[in-house]
């Protein structure tokens, strides 16, 4: 039985030992002889960067003429900026390639700052310090963060789509709005686990006026940028920055306060590029502005929904009766800084502004 077993044994071929025989019968493999052509296919050899006192900072390689930038980028292919073109290459048709179309100068540092401060809501929030609330005040918080959340997913799906149409000839643009992306994404998992976390749950869909005007902006990526930061991002900051003054708990207070930075980046970035943008193109102002006007009757129908409103005052008062009490009064107070934060900054962008009869309520008095 032993050797019928050995025999049936060698009778089986290995797969590994059939591929070695086989190979050793071919003819050798022809290796061609290296030409290392490519070796010689460098713009500026020997251009050194340096790490300053931040590091080696995306900032501190724009040296020699890697730091060169052009107003007009033609490449349509995804050739990094300094690298040699590849000849052949077919375009991928970017539709922003010009640099008055995307740019900011503070862009690299906020790509810096972004990525030093990231945080994790997961681990880094004091959840634990999350207590049982009123029920009244626990609905109120949860509505807000149901809207924030929504906020935070338009954000993500605007970034993105016009992220992917800008030339890599302003990588720096690119890079920090990846973080502002992950920023967004982070924003829409800490208000909605904020919301699930104290038994309460999400609240009413917010109207979606100005969601959709931004959403569906097709002029060009500063048209977006004038909705996204100029009129939506202020106003979500102005709301946080409210919301951390009235925080329920050391959790909403990280929450709150680690998302204004986030927020501030991005509102960096949106009013540095619009400066940018109407310093190359004067009649840019009167887009903007004809945009702002526009853009005034959606958000005035989204403002006129009481959710958002009455959820807020009852979070400043504490309770439905302090919304009537104190509640209320805070809220036009955060109203007021709104609209003059965001009237200082049309001044500063020298955008000329009429603020509809509705709002100028909430307007400084000359």
């Amino acid at each position: 039985m032993a050797k019928a077993v050995k025999a049936a044994a060698k009778a089986v071929k290995s797969p590994h030992a059939d591929a070695v025989r086989k190979a050793a019968k071919s003819p050798m493999l022809e290796i061609p002889e290296p030409k290392l052509n490519w070796m010689n296919n460098s713009r500026q050899w020997g251009v050194r960067v340096k790490p300053g006192k931040k590091g080696l900072t995306l900032g501190s390689l724009n040296v020699g003429i890697y730091g060169e930038i052009p107003m007009e980028w033609p490449d349509q292919t995804r050739n990094p900026r300094g690298a040699v073109g590849r000849k052949g290459m077919p375009p991928v048709g970017y539709m922003l390639r010009s640099k008055a179309e995307v740019w900011a100068d503070s862009a690299a540092d906020l790509y810096e700052e972004a990525i030093q401060r990231r945080w994790a809501p997961a681990t880094d929030v004091p959840w634990h310090t999350v207590k049982p609330l009123s029920q009244e005040l626990e609905r109120a918080i949860c509505q807000v963060s149901t809207e924030l959340s929504q906020y935070a997913n338009v954000e993500i799906e605007v970034i993105s789509s016009w992220q992917h149409q800008m030339a890599y000839g302003y990588h720096e643009v690119k890079q920090y709005l990846a973080t502002a992306g992950f920023d967004a994404a982070r924003h829409y998992e800490v208000f909605r686990k904020r919301a699930l976390i104290n038994g309460g749950g999400l609240g009413l869909e917010g109207p979606g006026q100005v969601n959709r005007m931004i959403l569906e902006s097709r002029g060009g990526w500063t048209e977006a940028v004038v909705y996204l930061v100029l009129v939506r991002g202020l106003f979500a900051q102005t709301i946080v920055r409210y919301l951390e003054q009235y925080a329920s708990n050391e959790a909403e207070r990280f929450i709150y306060q680690n998302v204004l930075q986030d927020k501030a980046r991005l509102l960096t970035y949106g009013v540095d590029h619009l400066k940018f943008a109407i310093a190359h193109g004067e009649d840019r102002k009167q887009v903007i502005a004809t945009l702002l006007a526009i853009g005034d009757g959606l958000f005035i129908r989204d403002f006129n929904d009481p959710v958002l409103r009455e959820a807020l005052a009852i979070i400043f008062g504490g309770s439905i009766e302090g919304a009537r009490r104190t509640g209320m009064d805070v809220y036009h107070d955060m109203m007021r800084s709104f609209m003059s934060t965001h009237l200082e900054y049309c001044r500063w962008l020298d955008v000329p502004r009429r603020v509809p009869e509705r709002l100028a309520q909430y307007a400084p008095q000359a």
